[in-house]
């Protein structure tokens, strides 16, 4: 019985071992590089918006009139697939 306590033991201490090794190694593991890769771009995104925003205007307003027309004009008929 003794035995079956001690290897379970020693697979927890490796468990914790391995672990541990994973997060030293390279200071973060690779879910925290991929967050601060997207807060970087959040945040390079929201700068550019606000230094162009004068300039994007109104290509979004233009773009986005075009797209509700778009979809107002496919609301009337039916969709086909041409083959």
């Amino acid at each position: 019985m003794d035995v079956m306590n001690d290897s379970g033991i020693i697979r927890t201490i490796r468990r914790n071992i391995s672990a541990r090794r994973l997060r030293r190694e390279d200071g973060q593991t690779p879910t925290e590089y991929l967050m601060i890769v997207g807060i970087m771009a959040a945040v390079i995104l929201i700068a550019f918006i606000l230094f162009f925003w004068d300039k994007v205007k109104p290509a979004a307003e233009n773009w986005s009139n075009k797209a509700s027309d778009a979809v107002g004009a496919s609301k009337d008929k039916k969709s086909t697939v041409d083959q």
